[in-house]
């Protein structure tokens, strides 16, 4: 796995596109997106463990990256799917029969 740095940036975004979902492809999309960056952390936090030559900020701002990927997760998984509406909508001119 190529070492990707997960910012509070693409976190945003994948929030930001999470609120315009219409489609269950979409859904699926961005759950895989999010999947990508809450594996990167949890080998961060786990690599934490281990070195101890990491400050205390660095440690409290991945494991906030970590929790407020995992709201997004439940935000994604509880946004309603519903049916697809198209918008068409005629007007016909007062007076006319069709």
């Amino acid at each position: 796995m190529a070492i990707i740095k997960v910012t509070q940036k693409d976190l945003d975004l994948i929030r930001v596109e999470a609120e315009d979902v219409t489609t269950l492809d979409d859904k699926y999309f961005l759950m895989e997106k999010l999947h990508k960056y809450i594996e990167v952390l949890d080998a961060q936090v786990d690599a934490l463990d281990y070195d101890n030559s990491v400050s205390a900020k660095e440690r409290e701002k991945l494991l906030s990256l970590q929790r407020y990927s995992q709201e997004i997760r439940q935000f994604i998984m509880g946004r309603p799917i519903g049916p697809r509406r198209f918008g068409l909508f005629v007007e016909y001119p007062e007076g006319y029969e069709g």
